[in-house]
């Protein structure tokens, strides 16, 4: 009789201990408001993590020759006002050359950097690298630079032996120099391609 009752005991037990856990998971289901409201929070976490690569991952889309093209096109240099004035040709002349022959019509180029207020270009302006486009071709010139000075006014780069580009084009040029510490980039766009024959 004692064993009925003590197995009528636990089984009671039993019964309420699993019924608890049911209990939990009807609470538990009967939070989905507590899920919804969780749920715009949890869609600005994601909105916030896919915004955040984004301003990261900007400059390196960004092109430097795009920053480049976007420099101005008139510098002052010690209350001097100077710009770019370029002339681009194609060598077309009937010369054959020393093996025989003929030559190639390379593109040439005279690229002065001057001032345009009658005064003196200011000294120590060191041109380090000539940059020539046209479309999505690049001709970029660094080493053995001829650099001459034309008087007092005019600092000209003289460029030899370059693509064959066609006769007519339009080039953009941007001219990259140093003076007093300080790396500077002035460019002039449109110059028109000559052909010399």
């Amino acid at each position: 009789m004692k064993l009925r009752y003590i197995l009528l005991a636990v089984g009671s037990l039993l019964l309420t201990a699993c019924s608890e856990p049911e209990k939990t998971e009807v609470t538990g289901a009967e939070s989905p408001v507590d899920a919804e409201a969780q749920s715009p929070a949890a869609e600005g976490d994601v909105e916030a993590l896919s915004t955040e690569p984004e301003p990261a991952s900007e400059p390196s889309q960004v092109p430097l020759a795009a920053d480049i093209w976007q420099s101005p096109t008139e510098l002052i240099l010690e209350e001097t006002t100077v710009n770019l004035s370029s002339e681009l040709w194609l060598n077309s002349m009937p010369v054959i050359g020393d093996d025989g022959t003929k030559p190639s019509n390379r593109l040439h180029a005279s690229v002065k950097l001057q001032t345009t207020d009658m005064k003196t270009l200011p000294q120590g302006i060191d041109i380090f690298q000539v940059l020539l486009e046209h479309e999505d071709k690049q001709w970029l010139v660094k080493d053995n630079l001829e650099v001459r000075a034309e008087g007092e006014l005019t600092l000209e780069v003289v460029l030899r032996e370059g693509p064959e580009w066609v006769p007519g084009s339009r080039v953009d040029i941007a001219v990259i120099f140093m003076f007093g510490g300080v790396e500077y980039i002035i460019v002039q766009h449109d110059v028109e391609l000559a052909q010399v024959f």
